[in-house]
């Protein structure tokens, strides 16, 4: 991006233009790419659920809707348990009936074809054993794959084809062909994963002809004016993971890029990485917005036809700017219509700054691995059949008091002023955000700083009456005689009742990120979770000497997100700060950390030891209001500790049904 961003506003702007593909003309040049969301029923219709989830969007300003991924194969082509299926012509129907809704708002739809590959679920595969060019494992899943036959590809061919056609038929607007991301037609398309010997592999034509037979199949069955676009990993990003020049390189994205116009597809929509280089796929917080820009220039620079593609954007004049720079025709995002499903409408209106951004935590992907998509700052993201946009305002003429300006407290603050009620928030420090202000200061945690910002907008838009510096006692809470009263009072930090732990050179990690603690040069981190792991990033980047973060578990942060972890622990390495795993903490002395292994005990000098061990809820107001026997819903941390998601889910929930005192 160049540096002076596209300052326009509103109407004016490039991103609120249509924009044509063959005989398609999309209303704006916003696209809403596809996320897995775990949403559909398990027949493989749309449902319900995912209807309401797409009409959000559609409401919200999108121009170009892409569906989640959609089966083409019942066998061994499943990639979520409660995903979109077009194997059968009973597909047709509910589909139309969704897409019908969608185009009444305006919206474009195309329907995504996908097959997982080798990067399926055995579980779900009819034998247990995923399919694949060549028989390649997947490094990361681990899962049995076995190669596909000549006959099998070919049978997989008519899969797709057959599956465009019966997209044609309930009414999309065209197909796209998922080719990125490590998923199969990747597979054929990149060297490392295409070690076949028949005609579907071998030169680069052999590895082109699967995803070419599937664009001429669709082009005969579904006709020349039918939008064929096809989603291609540019590079695979081996490099990330120590292997440079291997599969899909920059280079030969673009060359892809450039068979796939000469074979007649509409649109290249560019991504990057497969599974083994996922954080180059969805990429956690700490990565730079628009660091997948040189890579979709190089594929915009090989073609003719119109380009769209991913670099975390996030606001309106970085679209903008992408536009204006003739990076992209078409701005692709997926994240940030979860956050903010009025995203487009807001451009258009020229509302930036009431715009909730993505800040790139994962909680959205993480929740794949159990059952339906959510998103942190969203908490109807998932639940628009359940909850609709706005509540009744069945609370006018009522008072509510929120002790805590978390983002617990700030959304229950929020959904009861929605509701009419004359709300007064208490926060105990001088700004809201909870532990989410100290959380902004890691390296690369800036956009932590957007959920406060955002907060304080809203409460304002809502006539939320916000008091700073205000620690609520329980007399004082019974003295305010709200109608409605709420506890987010937090968490507060765990220290184990071990030998020095009372030392002053013991600083809990909590203060460290806010700034409270004195930090002497040695230091030794305790406990590897994602505040440990940050913490020694950040005291490493300050100049401090990090001797080791020390885990008594088998495994750097259990229980979190490994494409977090992984952001994080990946610097540390770089940095040579060892990661040290079955460590117990034992003892403090004035000059050494001392730790318990399986095997012996270990003395670590140092002249700080930063805990950060966890935390437990600062529960102390919510018992105690109870024992006195005044209504209080706890939310947040206040009711066990959890993360940003979570809390946001608690404090909305409780604002919206909260009922008023007997």
């Amino acid at each position: 991006m160049t540096n002076d961003t596209a300052q326009v506003h509103g109407a004016n702007r490039l991103l609120t233009t249509p924009f044509t593909i063959g005989s398609l003309t999309i209303p704006n040049r916003t696209v809403m790419t596809p996320v897995g969301t775990n949403l559909a029923d398990p027949d493989g219709t749309p449902g319900k659920r995912l209807t309401a989830y797409w009409m959000e969007r559609a409401r919200g300003g999108c121009g170009l809707l892409v569906s989640e991924i959609i089966r083409v194969n019942e066998v061994h082509g499943a990639g979520l348990p409660r995903q979109l299926a077009l194997t059968r012509d009973e597909h047709v129907a509910p589909l139309r009936e969704a897409i019908e809704q969608i185009h009444s708002t305006g919206t474009k739809f195309l329907a995504q074809l996908h097959h997982p590959g080798s990067e399926g679920i055995p579980p779900l595969c009819a034998d247990g054993v995923t399919v694949s060019p060549s028989g390649v494992v997947v490094r990361t899943t681990k899962a049995p794959t076995r190669e596909l036959t000549t006959d099998e590809v070919e049978g997989l061919v008519g899969d797709f084809i057959q599956a465009a056609r019966r997209a044609k038929e309930a009414g999309a607007d065209g197909v796209e062909i998922h080719g990125a991301h490590g998923y199969l037609v990747c597979q054929f398309l990149s060297p490392y994963t295409n070690r076949r010997t028949d005609r579907y592999g071998g030169d680069f034509d052999g590895r082109m002809r699967f995803v070419t037979e599937i664009i001429e199949g669709i082009r005969k069955v579904c006709g020349p004016d039918f939008p064929i676009s096809v989603r291609i990993s540019a590079s695979e990003m081996m490099e990330t993971i120590g292997e440079p020049g291997v599969g899909i390189t920059v280079e030969e994205g673009a060359r892809i890029a450039r068979r796939l116009e000469e074979v007649g597809v509409d649109l290249i929509s560019v991504s990057t990485g497969t599974y083994e280089t996922g954080t180059t796929i969805i990429e956690p917080i700490n990565t730079p917005r628009n660091w997948r820009d040189p890579i979709i220039r190089a594929v915009r620079d090989a073609v003719s036809i119109p380009v769209m593609g991913t670099s975390i954007t996030r606001m309106p004049s970085q679209a903008e700017q992408m536009l204006q720079d003739g990076l992209v025709d078409l701005v692709a995002m997926g994240r940030s219509w979860l956050a903010d499903p009025q995203w487009g409408v807001k451009a258009i209106e020229g509302r930036d700054d009431q715009i909730v951004r993505c800040m790139g935590c994962m909680a959205c992907f993480q929740a794949l691995g159990s059952g339906p998509i959510i998103c942190a700052l969203n908490p109807r993201c998932g639940h628009e059949s359940e909850f609709p946009p706005l509540p009744a305002r069945d609370l006018e003429g009522r008072s509510a008091l929120v002790v805590g300006g978390g983002p617990s407290g700030c959304e229950a603050a929020e959904q009861l002023a929605l509701r009419g009620a004359d709300v007064v928030l208490t926060e105990a420090t001088d700004r809201i955000g909870g532990q989410v202000r100290p959380g902004c200061n890691p390296p690369g945690k800036e956009p932590m700083s957007w959920v406060i910002d955002n907060y304080e907008q809203r409460l304002r838009r809502a006539g939320v009456e916000v008091r700073l510096g205000t620690v609520m006692t329980a007399d004082a809470v019974r003295g305010f005689g709200a109608d409605v009263v709420v506890v987010a009072t937090g968490a507060v930090p765990f220290r184990p009742a071990l030998p020095g732990m009372n030392l002053p050179q013991v600083v809990e990690a909590i203060d460290v990120l806010r700034g409270d603690a004195e930090v002497g040069r040695r230091v030794v981190v305790v406990g590897s979770g994602m505040t440990g792991l940050e913490t020694a990033e950040l005291l490493h980047q300050r100049g401090h000497e990090v001797i080791g973060v020390y885990e008594m578990a088998d495994t750097i942060a259990p229980g979190a997100f490994r494409q977090n972890v992984e952001s994080v622990a990946s610097h540390l390495r770089a940095a040579k700060i060892p990661l040290q795993t079955g460590h117990k903490l034992l003892e403090v002395t004035p000059d050494q950390a001392i730790f318990g292994t399986a095997q012996e005990r270990v003395e670590v000098p140092c002249d700080t030891v930063v805990t950060a061990i966890g935390m437990r809820p600062n529960a102390a107001l919510g018992q105690e209001l109870a024992t006195e026997g005044v209504e209080a819903v706890p939310v947040g941390d206040a009711t066990g500790v959890a993360r940003v998601a979570e809390a946001v889910a608690s404090g909305f929930r409780a604002g919206r049904t909260a009922a008023v005192h007997a």
